[in-house]
């Protein structure tokens, strides 16, 4: 690969995880692709997370993988500090380094959550960086080697083409399939992972078309945003805000692929009983953003009466039994009833 590649712009949001931040920059800095720069926006982390992401790019602290080894030689990587409302692009192109890699920390005054922490992310490649393509990528991951070639290949294959996913394992069995993308289920407002939980055995080895891929690795076309205007709704906050953008993208006439050769490892979500409160509350609520917005009459009706027949008490029970948490079903049904537009 060369400079004469097309540029991609690589976007880590952070927020109070910095150990899995730095396992996943120590990764991308391995990958056999010249032609991009990363982003790390931090949204207002209170833990050490700025002064942990320093001393990493000084060679100072040495991060672990089951995926690579750390590599001392290409360090110290240069560190491009920059607050969120304190951006000069002129400023920007003379501390860029030639002879080093390059990062850029954008330091947020607060957690904008998921959708709004990446567009901010977005919005900065776009106004100060000569890229071609925007990666989003979770923290939470580490790439193979080969991370970004098949991706831009296959988006370069056809203007049709607006955003691609890479095959997406589990961290902790590394052959084990996370999901090579999704299917919606309109009449019960659901999305299918493609692949969970299936030993990989070469099954998913085409290039696929698919509704949906999932916003843990996302290549999206810099034209695809630009006709979009914000690529992430930051009405949802958490979950769905992936799925409602590749909607949008399809809707722009442009098509969804999941790229094989392109394999990252993502480690499972936290299963605290905070955070599946959490996620109770913003999937339950969200569905129903998604589906007014997207979904025709029938469907909506369908999926009306699949969610409280069915959906709404097996999210209610799985979460009351498995976490052992009586009051499991309160974020739910607030959820619900805020998704519903039901006021108190």
């Amino acid at each position: 690969m060369n400079n004469n590649d097309p540029h991609v712009s690589i976007i880590i949001l952070n927020w109070n995880g910095w150990e899995d931040t730095l396992e996943c920059l120590e990764s991308l800095y391995a990958i056999d692709y010249e032609n991009y720069n990363v982003i790390v926006v931090d949204n207002g982390s209170q833990d050490d997370s700025l002064e942990k992401i320093r001393e990493y790019c000084q060679g100072n602290l040495k991060t672990e993988s089951p995926f690579f080894k750390y590599n001392l030689h290409n360090k110290p990587i240069n560190l491009i500090e920059l607050d969120k409302d304190d951006v000069d692009k002129a400023e920007i192109s003379a501390r860029v380094s030639t002879k080093s890699p390059n990062l850029y920390l954008l330091k947020n005054d607060k957690n904008y959550g998921f959708a709004d922490g990446n567009n901010i992310g977005i919005d900065f490649a776009l106004n100060n960086l000569f890229t071609d393509y925007l990666m989003l990528l979770n923290n939470d991951t580490a790439v193979d080697k080969d991370l970004i070639s098949p991706l831009v290949k296959t988006a370069e294959s056809d203007p049709k083409i607006g955003l691609v996913g890479p095959k997406i394992y589990s961290y902790d069995r590394p052959n084990e399939i996370q999901t090579v993308g999704f299917n919606i289920k309109w009449s019960r407002g659901e999305i299918v992972s493609i692949g969970h939980t299936e030993k990989d055995e070469g099954q998913y080895d085409k290039v696929t078309n698919v509704d949906c891929v999932s916003g843990c690795l996302m290549l999206i076309k810099k034209e695809v945003i630009q006709k979009m205007g914000k690529f992430l709704d930051h009405e949802y906050f958490l979950y769905y805000e992936d799925m409602d953008s590749c909607v949008r993208t399809r809707k722009l006439g442009y098509e969804i692929y999941v790229v094989p050769d392109s394999r990252i490892w993502h480690k499972t979500s936290s299963t605290s009983k905070k955070a599946a409160q959490t996620a109770g509350y913003y999937t339950s609520r969200n569905v129903f953003i998604f589906m007014k917005k997207y979904s025709q009459k029938n469907q909506y009706r369908s999926f009306l009466v699949y969610f409280f027949i069915y959906k709404l008490w097996y999210s209610i029970g799985l979460n009351t039994v498995y976490y052992r948490d009586l009051k499991a079903f309160i974020p739910i049904l607030r959820g619900t009833r805020e998704g519903l537009g039901w006021k108190k």
